[in-house]
């Protein structure tokens, strides 16, 4: 039997579990929500008043290896209030912070356990062992925590792409890890690995993998991300998963990563590519709101403050704020939210991978991969090739236009906000605004 199946959804009934529960209620009659006093009208015309109660706890306490959850059923008149009382039952309670989360008609009061108490990691073993037929299409993420295999079916289309978020100690790179493995050995799907901190390195050598390995710095990535952008809408060759690590850097550094993520989220399903994107921060500011809307799956770990929590889920009330990282997530899509343990593939397994699949860099495309941010790399095969990314022939045409009436080309920012009303992907930044300019004046 695995280890967690010990540590998962056990039953709490001491004097601990007791005494922190009467904290709770207790928060709940000094605000005001335990109960309230009903005005109820008699046949005979008389007038009684009934004490109602809004808040009843549940008969047990969900124990997990992070947490204490405590059931309450709620009355929905002071749901709201209720789930506003995180600092009040931390105070009562002398934790660092707890998290009020719905769960059906149950509210839970999620409360951290001790570091001494933490038990032991869920192993990507386990995990799998718990359900190991995965079907293609979906990925393992670990364990939830009513002790299911919690998995991630990217082809629904409800979910297609993915944002694995987090600060550092989150487990990020682990859950990378775990879904790229998990997609390894599920099998029948390309897997193509971008990753400039090398975390993937280990599972760079499988058959499996696109172009033969990993890309690796931030030029190769940009190469490799443009090849997939303009393979879609050409002969479908199946499911493709994408992984992104560290992407506002490979941003940062290379800048037209920005407009290849953007085609391949707003397009890639339709040639069965599936993007999963890393970071350590949200990712509206480096890729920008249009790209981010169409990545409806948000995997959230540990984050800075109740802010970031909601900008990388969208929601107020995930609890991103108060996880306590080491794989500790929660799985957010629209109105879903769902609280796990990631799956931690262990350095056996990962050691027992590289030996028999020798990590790889990839195949890169033959011509050039130039080394400034700023430079347009250009692939060539037999056929010669194109900029990474072309200029639409109306965009140049409208610049034109400008010129023509005004007697002086426009600047970066109308073309920015030009093409951002007229192209689904954005508007373009400055180094690609200069290129346009340069293509209007060549012509």
């Amino acid at each position: 039997m695995p280890r967690w199946k010990n540590l998962l959804d056990r039953r709490g009934a001491g004097t601990h579990y007791a005494d922190r529960l009467h904290r709770i209620l207790g928060v709940c009659r000094d605000c005001g929500l335990l109960w309230h006093n009903e005005r109820v009208a008699r046949r005979d015309g008389g007038v009684e008043v009934r004490r109602v109660d809004d808040i009843a706890p549940t008969d047990s306490v969900l124990v997990t290896p992070l947490y204490e959850k405590y059931g309450l059923q709620v009355n929905p008149r002071v749901l709201t209030r209720l789930g506003n009382l995180g600092p009040q039952f931390a105070y009562a309670l002398n934790v660092p912070g707890v998290s009020v989360e719905i769960d059906g008609n149950v509210v839970y009061v999620r409360v951290p356990r001790p570091d001494a108490e933490r038990g032991d990691t869920v192993l990507y073993e386990d995990a799998w062992d718990a359900a190991p037929d995965i079907p293609v299409g979906s990925l393992l993420l670990g364990i939830d925590e009513d002790q299911h295999q919690l998995v991630l079916e990217l082809v629904a289309p409800t979910n297609v792409h993915a944002a694995v978020i987090g600060m550092t100690g989150s487990g990020k790179s682990t859950l990378m890890r775990t879904m790229i493995l998990s997609a390894q050995m599920i099998g029948g799907a390309r897997v193509a690995l971008f990753d400039p901190s090398g975390g993937f390195e280990p599972l760079s050598g499988h058959p499996s993998v696109w172009r033969g390995g990993l890309f690796h710095t931030p030029e190769e990535c940009e190469v490799g991300l443009r090849v997939l952008a303009e393979a879609i809408g050409r002969r479908r060759e199946g499911l493709t998963y994408v992984f992104v690590d560290e992407v506002p850097d490979l941003v940062m550094q290379r800048p037209r990563i920005k407009d290849h993520l953007a085609r391949l989220t707003q397009a890639g399903r339709h040639a069965g590519m599936h993007v999963i994107l890393g970071a350590q921060h949200p990712l509206a500011r480096d890729l920008g709101p249009t790209t981010m809307r169409n990545v409806a799956v948000r995997l959230v770990g540990r984050v800075a403050d109740r802010s970031a929590a909601y900008n990388a889920t969208g929601r107020n009330d995930s609890g991103a704020e108060a996880l306590r990282g080491r794989g500790d997530f929660v799985v957010v899509n629209g109105s879903l939210r769902r609280h796990f343990q990631a799956a931690m593939v262990s350095p056996e397994l990962l050691g027992e991978w590289r030996r028999r699949y020798p990590p790889r860099a990839a195949r890169l495309p033959a011509g050039p991969v130039t080394t400034s941010p700023l430079a347009a790399p250009v692939v060539r095969g037999a056929g010669g090739g194109r900029p990474v990314d072309d200029i639409p022939s109306f965009v140049v045409q409208e610049i034109r236009r400008y010129h023509a009436r005004h007697g002086h080309p426009p600047s970066s920012n109308w073309i920015y906000r030009y093409t951002r009303q007229k192209l689904p992907t954005g508007g373009f930044n400055r180094a690609k605004a200069e290129r346009a300019l340069q293509a209007a004046q060549e012509g």
